[in-house]
């Protein structure tokens, strides 16, 4: 056998040939090579393969957070359509809410503001419990015990969910048990799909009804609701 750097393997039958022929002498089959050209020009078309892919228009894409987000004026009025009067008062009020917070300047501001949108839930919604609202579906898992995470989106930016692990659902006990009503309805149910449900908020000093996020922003700006759902059934 000569040395390994003047030998490679015939692709056919793999015996050892000698880098320069141009045919395996043992079964005769052509030895096709790359040029220097040709390798230039598969790097290349990978630079440019990695340049679509990291293009902004492509980030933008697949950071989108919800399809939701983007639906046409008549999709939404269809949707709003849906929705009991109550519910409408909610979300129109936090999304202004959620607007407006975008324009103040400092801390101060922003707590003035949070405060204000506690009010005003506590006005229009008057206690915890709802009936009938509906949304689309925007998780729907298990945690490691097989207890339902459900979350339920009610506009582009506003949530209503329960926790999502078990140690934050120690005292409130929102995660939906295996074999109840609920579980059972949700079992043929899938993210993205629309849903009619109801229950029960919780109470919060700083929002009236419990939110989860853990800033401030957030909780302006994409509140998500705790919630103890007692029902959830599919919208035809």
């Amino acid at each position: 056998m000569g040395s390994e750097s003047m030998f490679t393997k015939c692709k056919t039958c793999g015996k050892d040939i000698s880098k320069s022929a141009k045919a395996c002498p043992q079964c005769g089959a052509k030895q096709k090579k790359l040029s220097v050209i040709h390798w230039i020009g598969i790097g290349f078309l990978g630079l440019i393969i990695i340049g679509i892919i990291n293009s902004p228009k492509n980030k933008t894409q697949s950071t989108e957070p919800n399809a939701i987000a983007s639906i046409s004026p008549a999709k939404a009025k269809s949707i709003e359509s849906q929705m009991p009067e109550e519910q409408i008062r909610f979300v129109r009020n936090v999304s202004e809410y959620a607007t407006s917070f975008r324009g103040v300047k400092n801390e101060l501001q922003q707590s003035a503001m949070r405060d204000q949108r506690r009010a005003a839930i506590s006005t229009f919604l008057g206690g915890y419990s709802v009936n009938s609202w509906v949304g689309t579906i925007n998780q729907l898992e298990t945690n490691t015990e097989g207890k339902a995470i459900l979350s339920v989106r009610i506009s582009p930016n506003i949530e209503i969910k329960t926790w999502n692990n078990a140690l934050s659902d120690v005292a409130s006990n929102t995660l939906i048990e295996k074999g109840t009503p609920v579980y059972n309805n949700l079992f043929s149910l899938s993210k993205g799909q629309r849903v009619m449900f109801s229950g029960t908020f919780f109470p919060s000093e700083s929002d009236f009804i419990k939110e989860t996020s853990m800033t401030i922003d957030g909780s302006m700006r994409n509140p998500e609701f705790l919630f103890k759902f007692k029902s959830v059934t599919p919208i035809n």
